[in-house]
């Protein structure tokens, strides 16, 4: 019986050989489709994050006044203070994609970034590595990813942080330096987010490998030498320049900050992290197999595992990069350690099935985004609390919680506070905690130092009921999001 679906070993005749190995050419493009199409209907699930907002309000005045800001437009308490807007491309592209779509924008947006990110990383395993194996690798980074997988800036670096990295390494292979072209990457990666710093960091250790382990070190530092500058350079063309590149060391030094913001928390080994999941999946393979790697990538990786292990967020760039830097080491030890070797065939018929498949999957994803997609989450947008507020009389400066500042200043209200915790600094965001979390002495300093005239907050905040007991203030709204109050006149 003839069946649609073969496993071939090393035995098989040179024309299944010769199939499967040309296969494989499909896959990434059917893997993307099909990625695209999911992360579509996953749909208003990238839109959970308050910072959205705000991200999406600074790019449309940016598009409206044709200029990026050098200080705060937004917020009543920093108004006028210094403010590096390093996110300010992606800011841009949100904020059209918005104008242009709805909410359905950001969403495609982050969808295809995730898609290319994805993709790309396929192509470079399936370089050195069986499918099976290249597919396993990538689910394994798409859960490292999927806990930070929301519309924000960070998102659409991941393609370029994908690319830069697969072109650096890919050059290290073939003993050169890589293409000039590239620092194009980098000047885009610059002006979309901060982690392009991290791209700076590994074209410096990748020369550094060049030098220590070619046989012609002083070549290899002279060819390597002109791509480091012109990617310090274009790191800098940006319009913070050095503010840019020292951004990520002043957001790094808020200590306090950093401990209090949930994703930039350590991860809570109580419960099942993804990276707990990689980091066993790839120990139970280096073990098992006995994989030998070189000094500088097994440094690397300790390098992405230390910040991994101390904040949330970065368990994908352990996801994204530690693939693209063992790879070349691991895929000839893997293949040489699995005897035989197998490898899955597909008739035409199933590839012809599994193509129409991932094509209606992506045309479907297409039509369900061009309908629309609904923005429904009440949780970071406190609408019935700030329109009862409004109606009251609510004006002036507000006390809100922190995750509704986005929401504020999309809707064109100043708040007291937001996500850019940059801008607030570590000394600003301590006092605030302490008036949130009810220091009855701190709230009055606030509420008198900024003139605060009304209040929209989480219901089961200490503030608010310490607002609730004071003389001249009216409770005007409460539900399961948020409690509204407005200060009698």
């Amino acid at each position: 019986m003839k069946t649609n679906t073969t496993w071939v070993g090393e035995t098989g005749t040179d024309s299944m050989l010769q199939q499967c190995a040309r296969q494989p050419r499909f896959w990434p493009a059917l893997y993307g489709l099909s990625i695209f199409a999911l992360l579509s209907f996953a749909g208003s699930r990238l839109l959970v994050d308050a910072d959205t907002l705000w991200h999406i309000a600074a790019g449309k005045w940016m598009l409206a006044n044709l200029a990026v800001p050098a200080t705060d437009p937004f917020s009543f308490s920093f108004h006028g203070a210094k403010w590096v807007p390093h996110e300010w491309l992606a800011e841009v592209i949100l904020a059209a994609s918005h104008a242009w779509l709805g909410w359905a924008g950001p969403v495609l947006v982050t969808a295809l970034a995730a898609t290319i990110t994805l993709t790309v990383l396929l192509r470079f395993l399936l370089r050195y590595i069986e499918p099976l194996h290249a597919f396993s690798g990538t689910l394994l980074t798409f859960l490292t990813l999927a806990q930070h997988l929301v519309a924000r800036p960070h998102a659409m670096a991941w393609p370029l942080m994908v690319i830069w990295t697969t072109h650096l390494v890919l050059a290290r292979e073939q003993g050169k330096r890589p293409s000039l072209w590239v620092l194009l990457v980098m000047l885009a990666w610059a002006n979309l987010h901060g982690s392009f710093l991290l791209g700076i960091g590994l074209a410096v250790a990748l020369a550094a490998e060049a030098v220590l382990t070619e046989k012609q070190p002083v070549q290899s530092a002279k060819a390597w030498a002109p791509f480091v500058a012109g990617t310090v350079v274009a790191g800098l063309m940006t319009p913070h320049g050095v503010d840019g590149l020292l951004f990520p060391f002043h957001v790094s030094g808020m200590s306090y900050t950093l401990s209090v913001i949930g994703e930039w928390k350590a991860p809570d080994f109580r419960l099942v992290q993804p990276i707990e999941l990689w980091l066993g999946f790839v120990l139970f393979g280096a073990l098992y197999f006995g994989f030998r790697l070189p000094a500088m990538r097994i440094m690397m990786c300790f390098g992405l595992v230390h910040l991994a292990l101390i904040a949330a967020r970065y368990a994908e760039l352990l996801g994204l990069l530690a693939p693209l830097l063992l790879m070349p080491s691991v895929g000839p030890q893997l293949r040489a350690a699995i005897r035989p070797e197998i490898r899955l065939r597909l008739s035409s018929p199933v590839l012809r099935t599994l193509t129409a498949l991932c094509l209606a999957l992506f045309m479907s994803s297409i039509v369900l985004l061009a309908r629309g997609i609904q923005h429904d989450h009440r949780r970071i947008q406190p609408r019935e609390a700030v329109s009862a507020a409004m109606a009251a009389g609510g004006a002036g400066p507000v006390f809100n919680s922190y995750n509704f500042g986005g929401y504020l200043i999309f809707s064109g209200i100043p708040p007291l506070i937001d996500g850019r915790a940059d801008l607030y600094g570590d000394a600003f965001v301590r006092r605030y905690m302490k008036a949130y979390s009810g220091d009855a002495e701190v709230l009055q300093a606030m509420f008198d130092e900024y003139q605060i005239r009304w209040a929209v907050l989480e219901p089961a905040s200490p503030a608010s009921k310490w607002i609730h007991g004071l003389p001249g203030w009216r409770k005007v709204h409460e539900d399961d999001v948020a409690v509204a109050y407005v200060r009698e006149r």
